[in-house]
């Protein structure tokens, strides 16, 4: 009920914004089709996560200074059943200073190794192995950029990571680099009385579009060092004309015992037009949960069109 009622507050903030605003619609449609060989099982699954629909601007204030906004939907189809959430709710003031930003936000730390995931949205999406993807549902967020340096830093007060304080419950930083196709991230999420993550990430994209990266993570509950897991993805692909050719693999190894998780992807992404990509893959995901022997090999083709 809390989250209801703020996320309502962020909506009648942005009411205004989205009339007297420089206001861009915008979205993506997202739908994945694949052949799973689960466990020896044979099994058909349509795949839509990473559809959204929103509307984002800014609006002078006065000289050098400007209200921001975004609100963005998300839809989801998984197993049959079709969800919707709300992605992202905020608004913010920009200016010389950086940006200030409050409402329902992505954490700091899932978006600093978005270059590494060159299946993003699709069955080889790198959350099987990366978990440090976070969006909190009441945040502020201080963001600025100095030359080829950016940070960015969260402070929330969301329940999931303190149930008992009412204040600051997870602040969620990070620290970045780019310049010339060379990307550099360090991030780190500290929940109170929960856990703490941290992540790594390097990329680098060629001249032509080829593309190389990797992201490690370190995750421990709060006082116990013998749990947790650490984890790394790396990736590349190669640009040729309008055919992206791309592979990925991760490792996510639990402080608690159990088989080492992987997965493992290749894939083909074709451009046919300016934001329109039709996508192929073929995925092995082997010891999910740990578990000894679960193994998932995925077939896949999908579409994605932006607007």
């Amino acid at each position: 009920m809390k989250r209801i009622k703020f996320l309502l507050a962020i909506t009648g903030l942005t009411t205004p914004l989205v009339t007297a605003a420089d206001t861009t619609i915008f979205g993506t449609l997202h739908a994945n089709y694949g052949f799973l060989k689960d466990n020896g099982k044979s099994v058909d699954k349509v795949h839509m996560t990473g559809s959204r629909l929103g509307v984002k601007g800014f609006m002078p204030l006065s000289t050098g200074l400007e209200a921001t906004y975004i609100l963005e939907a998300g839809v989801d189809l998984e197993g049959g059943q079709v969800t919707t959430d709300t992605r992202q709710a905020w608004v913010g003031l920009r200016g010389q200073l950086g940006e200030v930003r409050i409402g329902r936000q992505f954490g700091a730390t899932k978006v600093s190794s978005a270059p590494v995931d060159l299946f993003s949205d699709q069955f080889a999406d790198y959350n099987a192995i990366l978990e440090s993807e976070f969006t909190y549902n009441q945040s502020l967020a201080y963001i600025n950029k100095l030359g080829s340096l950016g940070f960015a830093i969260e402070l929330t007060k969301d329940q999931d990571f303190s149930p008992t304080d009412t204040q600051i419950t997870a602040i969620d930083a990070v620290v970045n680099y780019s310049q010339d196709g060379m990307y550099a991230a360090f991030a780190t999420m500290q929940g109170k009385d929960s856990l703490k993550m941290s992540r790594l990430t390097g990329a680098y994209t060629f001249f032509d579009g080829h593309k190389v990266g990797a992201s490690f993570e370190r995750a421990r509950p709060e006082g116990a060092e013998t749990q947790g897991h650490d984890a790394f993805v790396v990736s590349g692909g190669y640009q040729s004309g309008a055919s992206f050719l791309k592979a990925q693999y991760g490792e996510k190894k639990s402080k608690a015992g159990g088989e080492k998780e992987s997965l493992s992807a290749v894939g083909l992404d074709y451009r046919m037009a300016k934001k329109t990509v039709l996508s192929f893959e073929y995925s092995i995901n082997k010891n999910r949960a740990h578990l000894a022997g679960d193994q998932v090999k995925t077939t896949a083709v999908g579409l994605s069109h932006s607007f």
